[in-house]
């Protein structure tokens, strides 16, 4: 067992931050999993995600004697993945494109589905209804979007997404309260 692993955030990023290659080593297992989720989650691309994913870390590794710790790393290393995915989007035009998936804790994507019962009828139309879902979260514009993947898909407080984001903690609120509003009438119909 390494040593690195008994260690906080803080105490790896002041090691990284005098060359420990180890330490370094520490905290990307620590994120790979979370980056490369949250890559994925925002550009619909297993590929693109785990280059997304890795360029992040590249940008860690140069950049780590810049982090003050005014925030968390994983706020700052969620800000720099955001960023890149931004970036990548606008350039391949995929920002509409987003599957709702996730890297489950054994490292394997899969699909967030409605579970259905022995019944094939309602399996079929919680299939129907997850795909509906999948498509409505997909329309919702950006900010709502990316809001929305951070907060219900995620797990992240409000304040993190707003640093994330780089916008306050209303903005973040304003963009949630839009995206179930606007996925409320978009289901109107289907979710019964």
């Amino acid at each position: 067992m390494n040593a690195n692993t008994a260690l906080s955030d803080e105490e790896l990023i002041k090691k990284i931050k005098e060359r420990d290659e180890t330490a370094f080593g520490e905290l990307v297992n620590r994120y790979k999993r979370l980056g490369l989720s949250l890559a994925h989650s925002m550009t619909g691309n297993m590929q693109d995600a785990e280059d997304i994913s890795q360029e992040a870390f590249a940008i860690v590794y140069t950049e780590i004697a810049k982090f003050r710790g005014e925030s968390s790393f994983k706020t700052w290393f969620y800000k720099i993945v955001l960023n890149l995915c931004r970036a990548h989007n606008r350039k391949t035009r995929l920002a509409s494109l987003i599957p709702l998936h996730f890297i489950n804790k054994e490292g394997e994507e899969e699909a967030i589905e409605i579970k259905g019962g022995t019944n094939p009828e309602k399996e079929f139309s919680d299939k129907q209804k997850g795909s509906a879902i999948a498509n409505a979260v997909k329309r919702l514009p950006i900010k709502q979007r990316e809001a929305f993947v951070m907060k219900h898909l995620r797990g992240l407080k409000i304040s993190e997404i707003s640093e994330i984001m780089g916008c306050a903690e209303g903005t973040v609120k304003v963009h949630l309260f839009r995206a179930v509003r606007d996925l409320q009438k978009k289901l109107k119909g289907v979710l019964r």
